[in-house]
């Protein structure tokens, strides 16, 4: 069995539906273990979110009360958004709905959260999962911190120009073998629009300039 400690307790793969996973992050303050699949996708997609500046996995444990009894709470995530914005986030997988104690819980977490001027949300895996979404965030991520240059910037940029895009094959060869990495930095850095859900990134994907 595989553990790894976070700031509130320590996350295990015993367990129906648990897989331990230390995501790699930039944005993560002290390790970023997961004990399932969603949360993992969970935070990869805070990860991508060009709104979120920081995030911590289990951060605190909160005392709530729900139908009238002391119950504790740790939420899966608390992120700070660029705008000072602190909120929560609790991921779920889609084909397993929450048992009526764990809805209790969490609306009393909603409410004590909200109250206090944070934001609240649950995230389902089908939200993050939409088409092949999450099969190409993870194959962008592994460039996320790859170098690149501002002259490489300005020649993709170029290249694409202000119509309806270019496919991704064809900046392939125009940036050549050596600078894909920082091509596909660029489109998880978001400096490129394209679409995430409709298919795998492949060489008929469309990628367009982005208002500026």
């Amino acid at each position: 069995m595989a553990k790894r400690r976070t700031a509130t307790r320590v996350v295990t793969n015993a367990g129906r539906l648990r897989v331990l996973e230390v995501v790699a992050s930039a944005k993560a303050l002290g390790i970023a273990p997961t004990e399932s699949s969603v949360e993992a996708d969970g935070l990869v997609d805070l990860e991508y979110d060009k709104g979120i500046m920081s995030f911590q996995v289990q951060p605190v444990t909160l005392e709530l009360v729900v139908d009238g009894v002391a119950r504790k709470y740790t939420p899966d995530v608390r992120y700070v958004r660029h705008s000072g914005v602190i909120g929560f986030r609790e991921f779920k997988h889609s084909e397993s709905p929450p048992e009526l104690d764990m809805v209790r819980k969490l609306d009393a977490a909603r409410t004590q959260l909200t109250n206090s001027g944070y934001e609240f949300d649950i995230v389902e895996s089908d939200q993050l999962r939409r088409g092949f979404r999450m099969d190409n965030l993870r194959t962008l991520k592994r460039y996320s911190a790859w170098a690149r240059s501002q002259a490489l910037r300005e020649r993709v940029l170029a290249a694409v120009g202000d119509g309806e895009g270019t496919g991704l094959g064809e900046l392939r060869e125009r940036v050549g073998t050596a600078d894909l990495g920082s091509l596909y930095r660029m489109l998880w850095d978001q400096e490129l629009g394209v679409d995430l859900e409709s298919a795998r990134l492949c060489d008929a994907t469309p990628v367009w300039r982005l208002p500026s």
